[in-house]
């Protein structure tokens, strides 16, 4: 799958994203500002939503851990970013689901 022959449903869209909440994944933009301009990456967190977007968090005596992923590639802005936030979403639930 590339991103760009990728096209989804809204259904897939809305399946895709709530795939990565119920198997604890989150996918966001991540600013940058290399020299004042404003370029994003995209990151991916699993086990954030447990952690609430945190690296750990204690819950009734239990550790629990999330890892953050980010993109290589560095988008211009983000309206660029936000069209790659579907694809990343559906290769996360292709590759875990």
């Amino acid at each position: 799958m590339s991103i760009k022959n990728y096209h989804q449903s809204q259904d897939s869209i809305f399946e895709d994203f709530k795939w990565c909440i119920n198997n604890d994944f989150q996918v966001y933009l991540v600013p940058l500002d290399p020299g004042g301009k404003k370029e994003y990456k995209i990151g991916v967190r699993r086990g954030g939503i447990t952690t609430e977007g945190r690296d750990y968090k204690e819950i009734n005596g239990v550790i629990h851990r999330s890892t953050e992923t980010l993109s290589e590639k560095v988008f211009k802005n983000s309206r660029e970013a936000t069209e790659h936030l579907g694809y990343v979403r559906a290769l996360l639930r292709k590759k875990y689901g």
